[in-house]
């Protein structure tokens, strides 16, 4: 947007030089232009404002050069436009800012000879969103995860960037389903059961047999009384405590979005592996507890699990992940293939006598390891 806005105030007859620390600024402007044209944007992000920022340049007839700045390196422009660029984003509502493209700069459609099916697909899947309006109750759970994050975790989340972190590398297939489905409130519970044309007997099941309300996601993750949320949540609250960082009381902030979380030293700095493991236990119980209200209502009839059931339950889900990811370590490639230090670095804090381990236990499937368990 500072691209498009610069060389909108210079006159088109001026010879313009734009710094910038973004080197995907200065790439989508010039060497991926082409490329972007030829596909018709169709897997770019923000393609509106790259369209009209190349066709405000097409009609400058003087040149327009981009000199790239290192970052955050004392340079006294880039820090200036730095405090102007966090200004903006403080903002509330965001400015209406020009990006319309006169039609004699306008390219539209995508190139026959650089479309694939992947391309394809997603061309027709983006007219067809455009045409669907937004789930009231899913931008409900969203702003309930947005809201929660932000207190917890001090960020602000893009309904975008939660959905993208249901499919992280530390949340299994799985449970990325149930989030998903959860978030869109796709599960029959419910108000669900409410419908005109269901029976009398079917919407007898709407109802949540153990506290007598009309149960939803939020009643059977945060509020039901029946036996194994509340056990399970405590659970994982003394689990944490070995690891000796921040605990946050389970909202749809720190659970349904485990994956954005944040932890900083005092210092300031990341601690990826703490929120690498705040993800996988916070998701594992966010899961079991469904899991066993499922089992509960569906295959047990209504009958309620002992204590000690759901605490061996908690235990050996936990351990299973553990050992998953130790199985994966072995075998996996690619992006989202995780390395032997790093699941040492993600565990270690909670694992069992983890320092009197071999240096290579996370490859060693001799090696027996389990969580520590509380008093």
């Amino acid at each position: 947007m500072a691209a498009l806005l610069a060389t909108k105030i210079a006159s088109s007859r001026t010879r313009v030089v734009l710094e910038t620390d973004s080197c995907t600024t200065m790439e989508a402007l010039t060497t991926w232009r082409q490329r972007q044209e030829d596909t018709g944007y169709i897997m770019q992000e923000n393609a509106a404002l790259i369209q009209a920022t190349i066709a405000n340049l097409r009609k400058r007839t003087a040149h327009t050069l981009f000199r790239w700045v290192k970052g955050h390196d004392g340079h006294h422009r880039n820090e200036e436009a730095d405090k102007l660029a966090g200004i903006g984003a403080t903002k509330a509502t965001g400015d209406q800012l020009p990006e319309a493209i006169p039609d004699r700069y306008r390219v539209t459609g995508a190139r026959l000879q650089a479309m694939t099916q992947k391309l394809a697909y997603r061309a027709i899947r983006n007219r067809k969103d455009r045409l669907v309006s937004p789930r009231p109750r899913a931008t409900a759970n969203l702003d309930r995860i947005t809201s929660g994050a932000k207190d917890a975790f001090g960020i602000q989340l893009r309904d975008e960037t939660i959905w993208t972190s249901f499919r992280k590398k530390h949340v299994s297939r799985q449970i990325s389903q149930f989030l998903w489905m959860a978030v869109h409130d796709g599960y029959m519970i419910g108000s669900h059961w409410l419908r005109t044309n269901m029976p009398t007997d079917l919407q007898a099941r709407a109802a949540c047999k153990i506290c007598g309300e009309c149960e939803t996601m939020t009643h059977i993750i945060f509020e039901c009384g029946a036996i194994g949320r509340e056990v399970i949540w405590g659970l994982l609250r003394d689990t944490w405590a070995h690891t000796k960082a921040k605990w946050h009381e389970p909202i749809w902030g720190t659970t349904f979005g485990a994956a954005c979380a944040v932890f900083v030293t005092s210092e300031g700095a990341r601690r990826t592996a703490t929120e690498s493991l705040w993800c996988i236990l916070s998701t594992e119980a966010l899961h079991l507890i469904w899991k066993l209200r499922c089992e509960r209502v569906i295959q047990r009839d209504g009958e309620q699990f002992t204590v000690a059931e759901v605490v061996n339950r908690y235990y050996t889900t936990i351990n299973a992940r553990l050992n998953l990811d130790r199985r994966t370590a072995a075998i996996a490639r690619g992006k989202k293939a995780l390395n032997p230090p790093e699941i040492e670095r993600i565990w270690l804090p909670i694992i069992e006598k983890g320092h009197e381990l071999p240096p290579r236990w996370v490859l060693d499937s001799g090696v027996l390891v389990g969580i520590k368990r509380g008093k």
